[in-house]
């Protein structure tokens, strides 16, 4: 790899918390509401940054970035987000250049997600794509590195096994639900929250519960209708919330608010046991909750760890994953420095042809009309021959030298005399 391409690849770098090194409670002081992330990149985009891109889901807040300002990135983090900086030196991470490169792959195709092969992650790396390139923050480098890691991730979701059976964040809150309660189908159930991660509870509850008693709650009552309406089960307005807690003894929390939206006095009349699954970073249930003796919360971490034999089967896919993540980053490399030997490709093709038309026309007046025609065509047979020559010797010097316009001025220009 040549010097240049290194130099632009250390521009590249990831900031951020993780569910690898993170406890629950303060990966949700980094957490980043859409609005915040809107902010942000509004922020960025004033002060200069080249390219950003601001990813928050319940297992990271992460920030992609191709800057050669980190310490600026860092401190628009900071601002937006609740924790400190010395929780963020405790916590978080930054990964530069190559190791960063690796990284998003590994992020985007599941192999980084806490529930391996999770591919609920790739659609939400697309969502945050489009919201910097909607805020002109995707530069050409993350431009062709994100098409090449996008088609990457697709390969590995259709020629492996990674993402096959059901092990997503909802599917494991599911299979939580049937290895602790006994009595399934007599069981009333409240989803609290329909968005992303609800709508896949909900499809996964009823197709391995067959049991409609079901009852959806959200913020907007229309969004719940309608997914309620799709699969022929009940909902009600956030103003019954305290009477579906008290009738359910499974209640999911999806919500996905900044901030606790299941308190301690919506279990006032609580006198049977119940069980709680906060899906949600931050958590959305209120921790005084968790002092209540007849409720037992779960949360999004603890669920993580519940999972089948469909795990083991994916982790034995992680090899074959990683040679098409290895095969994609090699395309990517020779793609840098292809972009980087293109201006110097196209002063070569112009001063051949400099040294073409000079020639020309110092004979055109000696040749007639047919001899000039064949003598065009063989001259520009023989330039683009000299020039895929040089264009090789170019690329072979550009593997270890930094300057390679001035071997071209070298072989063209000949020093000025005095």
């Amino acid at each position: 790899m040549s010097s240049q391409v290194r130099e632009n690849l250390q521009k590249f770098f990831v900031l951020g918390v993780s569910y690898r090194k993170t406890a629950l409670d303060v990966r949700g002081q980094f957490s980043l509401t859409q609005m915040d992330q809107e902010a942000l990149l509004r922020d960025a985009k004033d002060q200069g940054v080249e390219g950003l891109i601001v990813l928050s889901t319940c297992n990271r807040t992460e920030i992609y970035a191709h800057s050669s300002d980190m310490d600026l990135v860092i401190n628009l983090f900071l601002n937006y987000c609740k924790g400190s900086e010395e929780d963020f030196r405790c916590n978080g991470y930054t990964i530069q250049g190559s190791e960063c490169i690796k990284h998003i792959y590994e992020v985007c195709s599941g192999i980084d997600s806490q529930i391996v092969g999770d591919f609920q992650i790739v659609g939400q790396v697309k969502n945050a794509y489009q919201l910097s390139e909607n805020y002109q923050l995707i530069n050409s480098f993350l431009n062709r590195l994100f098409s090449f890691v996008f088609k990457a991730s697709k390969k590995i979701k259709n020629e492996t096994e990674l993402s096959r059976g059901a092990a997503s964040v909802s599917h494991a809150a599911v299979q939580y639900i049937k290895d602790k309660v006994d009595d399934l189908e007599s069981t009333n159930y409240l989803l609290f929250g329909t968005g992303d991660i609800g709508k896949d509870t909900c499809s996964n509850l009823v197709k391995h519960m067959a049991n409609r008693s079901l009852t959806l709650v959200n913020r907007s009552v229309e969004k719940a209708e309608a997914l309620a309406n799709k699969f022929d089960i009940n909902y009600c307005s956030m103003t019954h919330l305290t009477e579906e807690v008290e009738k359910a003894e499974v209640i999911i929390v999806a919500t996905g608010a900044p901030h606790s939206t299941l308190m301690k006095e919506h279990f006032e009349n609580t006198k049977k046991c119940k069980l709680v699954l906060d899906l949600s970073v931050p958590r959305n249930v209120d921790l005084a909750v968790d002092s209540l003796e007849n409720v037992t919360v779960v949360s999004v971490d603890e669920l993580s760890k519940h999972t089948s034999e469909t795990m083991h089967q994916r982790l034995n896919c992680v090899p074959q994953a990683e040679e098409i993540i290895d095969d994609s980053i090699r395309e990517f490399y020779a793609w840098l420095e292809v972009t980087f030997l293109s201006p110097v490709i196209m002063a070569l093709k112009e001063d051949l042809n400099k040294i073409r038309d000079k020639e020309l026309d110092y004979h055109r007046s000696k040749m007639s009309p047919e001899e000039l025609k064949r003598v065009e065509k063989i001259t520009s047979n023989l330039m683009n021959k000299i020039a895929r020559a040089c264009i090789n010797h170019l690329k072979g010097h550009h593997q270890t030298q930094s300057t390679p316009m001035e071997t071209l001025n070298m072989i063209f220009h000949e020093p000025e005399t005095k």
